[in-house]
Parts: structure tokens; sequence; C-alpha cells
């Protein structure tokens, strides 16, 4: 199991490196994932990749915790 979650994490990842998002494609893939953790990754990994990072506040949306959203928005920050 664990290793069918690091493959899909690695095909994720790729993926990004390669392509350009909506944010509504990002929370797709965020969507692949159960653990929180794989999830953030995922958004922190798009946000370069995104063209429409107005609308990136629906990425948030699709994390769960309370601290899960203030550290991608922390990241947001970091990377303006």
């Amino acid at each position: 199991m664990a290793l069918d979650r690091t493959r899909r994490m690695k095909s994720v990842s790729h993926i990004i490196s390669g392509n350009f998002f909506t944010a509504d494609q990002v929370k797709e893939m965020m969507s692949l994932f159960a653990f929180e953790n794989n999830k953030l990754d995922i958004a922190k990994q798009a946000y370069s990749k995104t063209i429409d990072k107005e609308n990136y506040h629906c990425v948030s949306d699709a994390l769960n915790f309370k601290s899960s959203k203030e550290e991608l928005a922390r990241f947001i920050r970091s990377c303006e």
C-alpha cells in the first residue's frame, strides 16, 4: 500500500514538473491522496505551475486541517 502511494506521489511530481495547471486541476490531483501531508506537498509543488493563482483558495479548501492551510498560506507568501 505504501509503495503504491509512493509511486503515485512520484508520478504526480513528474506530471507537475512538466506541465501547467489550473487551481481546480491541482485540487483534483490532491484528491488522489488520503494523507494530508501528500495533499500539502502537491499543493506546494504545483503552486509555481498554476496559471490562475488568484483561484488557489480552492486548493486550500481541499486541505482538512487548519495547520495545513496555514502552512500553505505561509508557503505562498514566501513565493511572492
